[in-house]
């Protein structure tokens, strides 16, 4: 084996200015090192806050609940029973000379009313002690009128309601009770119709003009034909 190992003999090929040049590099290097490390401790600190700052979001309170929207009934004048009797023809003063026109809202002749028997301006078949009159233009009588001869109006034509686009974008259903005169033709009365109750007030534009859409087979009393005062519901119900 070697008494002494090779690598640790002297070096022949190494030259003095080799090694000067390679200690003076790594004094710059040393020294440059310890000019940075030296310039970070010499760096104002970072004031840290003397206390901890909370910040307090105030919670959002949510919307009360829309109750239902009641209005006042209107003055209506919820018409008495007819008597039982006949009527009167006047004669004319003057004999006419073109022919008169027709009115669709004129009750349709009744001979029986014609027969002398019973109340003066009466019908024939009005209620005994009765003392209204069928031409009363403004007698209204009720759906849920309980009285003989009289039969209530029936519904022929009801066209769907129109959904309100942001009620129904936010899912929101809803209920709506209109009130309305409907007249001796099947027609609603366009200044009859109001809103008894609500669950929200974007919903009852839609819910008038669907209740003025509506055509009916007006009321009767007997064989004419009267106005009627009669509630409708409307239902909003939101599909996914």
């Amino acid at each position: 084996m070697f008494d002494v190992l090779p690598a640790s003999g002297a070096h022949l090929g190494v030259r003095p200015t080799s090694v000067t040049t390679s200690i003076i590099s790594h004094g710059l290097v040393v020294l440059l090192a310890v000019l940075a490390t030296q310039g970070a401790l010499d760096a104002p600190k970072m004031a840290l806050p003397s206390e901890a700052m909370l910040l307090y979001v105030p919670k959002t309170e949510p919307p009360p609940p829309v109750q239902p929207r009641t209005e006042p009934a209107p003055k209506l004048v919820i018409a008495d029973p007819p008597p039982k009797g006949f009527q009167t023809i006047a004669a004319p003063s003057e004999i006419p000379t073109v022919i008169p026109p027709v009115d669709l809202n004129q009750r349709p002749f009744d001979p029986r009313d014609f027969s002398g028997i019973g109340v003066e301006g009466g019908v024939a078949d009005g209620v005994v002690g009765g003392t209204a009159g069928v031409t009363r233009p403004d007698a209204i009588y009720e759906a849920t009128t309980i009285r003989e001869g009289f039969a209530p109006a029936v519904l022929l034509v009801q066209p769907a309601p129109k959904y309100p686009t942001v009620l129904h974008s936010a899912g929101l259903s809803g209920t709506v009770m209109v009130e309305f005169v409907i007249d001796t033709v099947g027609q609603v009365e366009p200044l009859s119709i109001r809103v008894v109750e609500s669950t929200h007030p974007g919903f009852e534009n839609a819910a008038r003009a669907a209740g003025l859409g509506a055509k009916f087979q007006p009321a009767h009393l007997g064989t004419h034909a009267v106005r009627q005062l009669t509630r409708q519901r409307v239902r909003f119900v939101a599909t996914p």
